[in-house]
């Protein structure tokens, strides 16, 4: 599969250093590393093309294509994090340009990608007939009936987590991330629960989210009526409390 990135936020950094899964990406548990995401492998050479937009554009943007590539190779995926509203309408021509089969936007702030742009930029993928989804916050991506964004999600092991557990007694003896947030926060939380009691996990997961650190915005979105960092918490605990009682229906 082959994957394009324009952003304009950091927050695709953290995307991309989780898909290439290079040494010095997480860091999270310092000396005490049980090099957990060895398993998970490296897919940097699906990165086709990555560019990145200024952030100190004006409030409008007269000429959005000129921040934009001039020619896009040829793609499956582009993902596009935290572009400037002018820009992201534009993204359709680009796409079409770019032969790509779907088109991902990820919403971490309220800011990025208002329901207004929304649904412009579902009209435009709608006629040119690519995929997308516009995921709030990217670790709520799941199925949706569409072939080429669920096959991203199954290549690359990323979107709402999914995670199993192994328990004994009232304790979590071990912890595995078999779909992880796109950030990668998922791997780290796993190591957190290790060890710990069930009578604790809500507490322990809550910290270890907010360690990593998650980078959704803690602003509250009227769409939500909640802060989308507070969604992403609830995500990961969800996936954590389910994997509990699966195991312990196992017994």
């Amino acid at each position: 599969m082959r994957l394009c990135f324009i952003y304009q936020d950091e927050f695709a950094e953290r995307i991309i250093g989780n898909l290439c899964n290079a040494s010095s990406f997480c860091r999270a548990c310092g000396l005490a590393c049980d090099y957990c995401r060895l398993g998970y492998g490296s897919f940097a050479e699906d990165i086709h093309y990555v560019h990145k937009v200024p952030s100190n554009l004006p409030a409008f943007v007269e000429e959005p294509e000129k921040y934009l590539p001039k020619k896009m190779p040829e793609c499956d995926v582009i993902i596009a994090v935290g572009l400037h509203p002018d820009i992201l309408l534009s993204l359709s021509s680009i796409a079409l340009d770019a032969e790509a089969k779907a088109v991902i936007i990820p919403i971490e702030n309220k800011n990025w990608c208002p329901p207004g742009v929304r649904k412009q930029l579902k009209e435009k993928f709608n006629e040119i007939n690519i995929e997308y989804s516009f995921p709030k916050p990217f670790c709520s991506l799941e199925d949706s009936g569409q072939p080429t964004i669920n096959a991203f999600m199954e290549r690359y092991k990323i979107g709402k987590p999914i995670v199993k557990v192994e328990v004994k007694g009232d304790i979590i003896v071990n912890a595995n991330t078999l779909r992880s947030a796109p950030c990668g926060s998922t791997w780290y939380v796993m190591r957190c629960i290790r060890g710990r009691k069930i009578s604790e996990i809500e507490e322990v997961v809550a910290i270890a989210h907010h360690s990593y650190p998650c980078t959704a915005s803690m602003e509250v979105d009227p769409e939500i009526g909640d802060a989308i960092l507070h969604k992403a918490g609830y995500i990961i605990r969800e996936a954590v409390k389910k994997a509990i009682e699966e195991a312990s229906a196992e017994k």
